[in-house]
């Protein structure tokens, strides 16, 4: 979508990926990423929208990092390399959670937004919960379950309010009443049948559907603390692995790391109570939503 700002001819994404976060976006985005005629950037999740202009050094959180961008032009600068034949989007998960910032700063510095596109993915939000929990868990050490306990007495950070994040009826709402091109999808959908997703979308973007996309690819797949540890040992090479093949026979070495690897393959799983607990704590919310996005969601808090 070519734009005129401040008598500068721009390019600006015709569709954005918002979320939810931990829903599969990282897969939307590696998979669109091989058509022909889209492009998006290699800065997956530059997250302007959420933040526009705002001081770096008084970034909140988790979001002092050094691919989340704050400047107009520097965003529009992402999309320079794109050909006349591809439109363009970009995929940034904050964008659902941070709505009401978003769609005011999509409106302040996007004059095409009444055209844009709006992709949408959600998941069970207990079990999103869980899986954002796992990514982030090696960085501040708590449990699940001190996690839920800690927003019971409303102590957690807002981005680290993994729980919060769930609570998809007013984000969607507030999408659906400001655009009139959203598309919503579910996980389990990605899961079941990632190809027939993925057409859909490129259907819903205007685009030949019948390019082939490799869609087997899981990306971002959730691991905790320990599991990302032993992965960074047994495959990549460091200090650790040198030690290990100066001192041990090659036969013991691999008898070790099966036996490492059979110990911590078992991906963890949300405890009964907690999702008893999530399940109750999201019902009004998803009983809502599935009138809003005319799916059954009813699976969700059983």
């Amino acid at each position: 979508m070519r734009v005129i700002i401040n008598e500068k001819d721009v390019k600006l994404p015709n569709f954005l990926i918002v979320g939810a976060a931990k829903c599969g976006t990282t897969s939307l985005y590696a998979y669109l990423k091989q058509h022909p005629h889209i492009f998006m950037p290699e800065n997956k999740e530059p997250c302007f929208f959420s933040f526009a202009e705002q001081d770096e050094n008084n970034a909140t959180d988790t979001f002092k990092r050094l691919w989340v961008i704050r400047n107009f032009d520097t965003y529009a600068n992402l999309f320079e390399e794109a050909k006349k034949s591809q439109i363009v989007g970009e995929a940034s998960t904050t964008y659902l959670y941070l709505y009401e910032e978003t769609i005011k700063n999509i409106k302040k510095y996007h004059p095409g937004w009444k055209e844009l596109k709006i992709i949408i993915i959600l998941r069970n939000p207990a079990e999103r919960a869980f899986s954002h929990y796992l990514t982030d868990s090696a960085g501040f050490g708590m449990s699940f379950k001190e996690v839920i306990e800690k927003w019971k007495s409303k102590q957690l950070s807002r981005f680290y309010n993994y729980i919060d994040y769930g609570f998809y009826y007013n984000q969607i709402k507030a999408y659906k009443d400001t655009f009139d091109q959203v598309k919503i999808y579910l996980f389990e959908d990605l899961e079941t049948n990632s190809t027939a997703l993925v057409r859909d979308i490129v259907g819903f973007l205007e685009l030949d559907t019948f390019f082939n996309i490799e869609t087997n690819i899981r990306y971002n797949v959730s691991m905790d603390s320990k599991k990302k540890l032993l992965s960074n040992l047994i495959y990549k090479n460091n200090l650790f692995k040198s030690i290990v093949k100066i001192l041990l026979p090659k036969d013991t070495r691999q008898a070790l790391r099966n036996r490492i690897v059979e110990n911590f393959s078992k991906k963890p799983q949300l405890e009964s109570h907690d999702r008893k607990f999530l399940n109750e704590v999201y019902k009004d919310d998803i009983l809502k939503l599935q009138g809003l996005i005319d799916r059954d969601l009813t699976h969700w808090i059983k």
